[in-house]
């Protein structure tokens, strides 16, 4: 068996547990991936775009609105509300680490209307290859990250528990069947 220690563990290494591990500053962190890094689960083959409020005409407001219609009821407005107030910043912070979303001649962002939308405000990254370059993004800017490590082929089976409190993970290699143990008191 192996034994790893660690502030927190991620368990997934698609868009979310990625942003997640590239938040966590100051912070031993190991992200475990059922696949190879970078290559496994839903995210590289999202092929849509992003809907996000960045347009010299639009607003997180109108973009409420409109998911809110869409929603027919079924949204949740506070929910609503922070995923159209904070998509341009996360979109910016997708930028700077690298994701390249498909621009304009002049270099612009280029932004698509699509379904419910009253303005222009979807993303798309190489046309529908949005979810492998925000993938690939974060996966370079996660291997030039030293706090985190990744470890790819391996299958999370139960959480480590300790005093009724979660206190890791137990997975094991896809390949070899070796145990991994990474104690972390947060996952």
């Amino acid at each position: 068996m192996q034994s790893i220690y660690a502030d927190v563990a991620i368990i997934g290494g698609g868009i979310a547990g990625l942003s997640a591990a590239l938040g966590l500053t100051g912070k031993r962190v190991v992200v475990l991936t059922k696949a190879a890094f970078g290559r496994g689960g839903s995210t590289p083959i999202a092929q849509g775009g992003i809907a996000c409020a960045m347009g010299k005409d639009d607003s997180p407001e109108l973009h409420a609105a409109d998911t809110l219609v869409a929603g027919d009821g079924l949204s949740v407005k506070g929910c609503v509300d922070l995923l159209t107030r904070e998509g341009p910043a996360q979109i910016r912070k997708l930028i700077e680490v690298g994701a390249q979303f498909d621009r304009t001649a002049d270099g612009e962002l280029l932004f698509g209307r699509e379904a419910a939308h009253c303005r222009r405000r979807i993303l798309h990254a190489n046309g529908d290859s949005t979810g492998a370059e925000v993938e690939r993004a974060l996966v370079e800017a996660v291997k030039r990250t030293e706090n985190v490590q990744v470890i790819e082929n391996c299958y999370v089976v139960d959480l480590l528990r300790a005093n009724d409190h979660v206190a890791g993970v137990y997975g094991f290699m896809n390949e070899t069947g070796t145990v991994v143990e990474v104690k972390a008191p947060a996952v």
